[in-house]
């Protein structure tokens, strides 16, 4: 009877030190914000400034939307013929990367 109580103390021993290696393992990969629920900052950057962007557009051609994501600007120019063009602008430094031809069919 003595050999199962000092097995249950062992036991009992055994399971709070590991709980308490656990506790010790999370605490030494989490850092402090994190448990106090603040993000850490992103770090904040200098943005690139560029002269105007001239971009033409067909006689009778419109703007028909813009949306901005990614660093990127995409421009949907809507064309006299009923067709459409996707217009590609990097935010950086105002370069067109590459211009979407939509042509109507007949």
């Amino acid at each position: 009877m003595q050999a199962l109580k000092a097995l249950v103390i062992i036991m009992g021993i055994l399971i709070i030190a590991g709980m308490g290696l656990l506790v010790y393992g999370l605490m030494t990969r989490v850092s402090w914000n994190e448990v106090a629920g603040q993000a850490e900052k992103p770090p904040t950057v200098q943005a690139a400034s560029f002269d105007a962007v001239v971009s033409t557009l067909p006689m009778g051609a419109s703007v028909a939307g813009v949306s901005v994501e990614n660093d990127r600007a995409v421009v949907l120019v809507q064309l006299p013929d009923g067709g459409a063009e996707i217009r590609l602008f990097e935010l950086e430094t105002g370069s067109v990367i590459g211009t979407i031809r939509l042509k109507a069919t007949q």
